[in-house]
């Protein structure tokens, strides 16, 4: 009888053993599956954008580790709701108050291109003017000396008189044509002068709006986007479709019960903002998710789970 209940003790333990070796792998509950649940109508977001995002975010994870971690149900467990508070308004009107300045902005720029091309066209009429006023005065002068030197003698002949009156002719056409130019230049300088004033009320209405920018958005303002408790992700604020995709990213991998990590750019770091661009896994992220989902040891996953129920 000794030997029979040494037996099943051993089976006991055994299967013991494997009990709490899955409980600990439990810890890490992929796949998981979701579904989505409150949009509140104020974010413009449908239900097919959400799941695209959701479905975004859950690649960040999934191709890093190779692993199917997050499937999407109608009755996932998982929930993920979008609430809409103060949070989401702020940021929209930090986010008006920036397309308001960028517009500012271009529209100066696009003055500035207008200046400079009218000043371009100006300095280019004006080298043209001094060069044929120049010819000009020249011509002008050469003329009446020869004039005078007629008039010395008592008259020109009716020969050298009808040439003299041709010159008279073109030397009048080019101070016609210099009067044309003299008055296309101070056209040009008005205009210059109402684009400058334009292009400096412009400046001024940016620079004012940088200031009250500074003032209201410049502080640095830190707000929960999301949390995960009780298999419920809830979203509240993001500024768009990549931020969004940062945080459903860092709300599943609470989901996985992954802990914050260091690094201003991973994904699990407490504050969203320094992420790159296009979202992916830090080696503080991947060590994380290594140390709750990679594959345990016994031991470790029996320390793991001690760990977890001391917490």
């Amino acid at each position: 009888m000794r030997k029979s209940f040494l037996v099943t003790l051993i089976v006991t333990l055994i299967f013991a053993g494997g009990y709490f070796y899955y409980s600990a792998k439990a810890i890490c509950p992929a796949p998981l599956t979701y579904s989505i649940g409150t949009i509140d109508p104020r974010f413009t977001l449908s239900r097919d954008e959400v799941k695209l995002a959701l479905s975004n975010a859950e690649l960040v994870w999934e191709d890093a580790v190779g692993r199917n971690l997050f499937t999407y149900a109608e009755d996932g467990a998982l929930v993920v709701n979008f609430i809409y508070d103060d949070r989401q308004k702020f940021v929209n009107a930090e986010g008006t108050f920036e397309e308001q300045l960028s517009k500012v902005e271009n529209t100066s720029k696009q003055v500035q291109a207008t200046y400079d091309e009218l000043v371009s066209k100006y300095n280019t009429l004006k080298n043209s003017y001094a060069t044929q006023a120049q010819a000009y005065e020249t011509k002008l002068s050469a003329y009446n000396v020869e004039v005078e030197s007629y008039n010395s003698q008592g008259g020109a002949p009716a020969k050298e008189y009808a040439k003299l009156e041709l010159k008279k002719k073109s030397l009048d056409a080019e101070l016609k044509s210099l009067n044309s130019l003299s008055a296309s230049l101070n056209t040009l300088v008005t205009e210059i002068n109402a684009v400058g004033e334009k292009g400096n009320l412009l400046t001024t209405t940016y620079n004012q709006g940088v200031n009250q920018y500074n003032k209201t958005y410049g502080e640095p303002h830190e707000f929960t986007q999301g949390d995960y408790t009780n298999k419920t992700i809830q979203v509240y604020t993001f500024k768009d479709a990549n931020e969004l995709k940062v945080v459903l990213a860092h709300e599943l991998g609470h989901a996985l019960t992954l802990d914050h990590v260091e690094g201003k750019e991973s994904i699990m770091y407490y504050l969203i903002g320094d992420q790159p661009h296009i979202p992916v896994l830090s080696a503080e992220d991947t060590a994380e998710f290594n140390r709750i989902c990679g594959d345990l040891s016994l031991s470790d996953a029996l320390q793991l789970l001690i760990s977890r129920f001391q917490e």
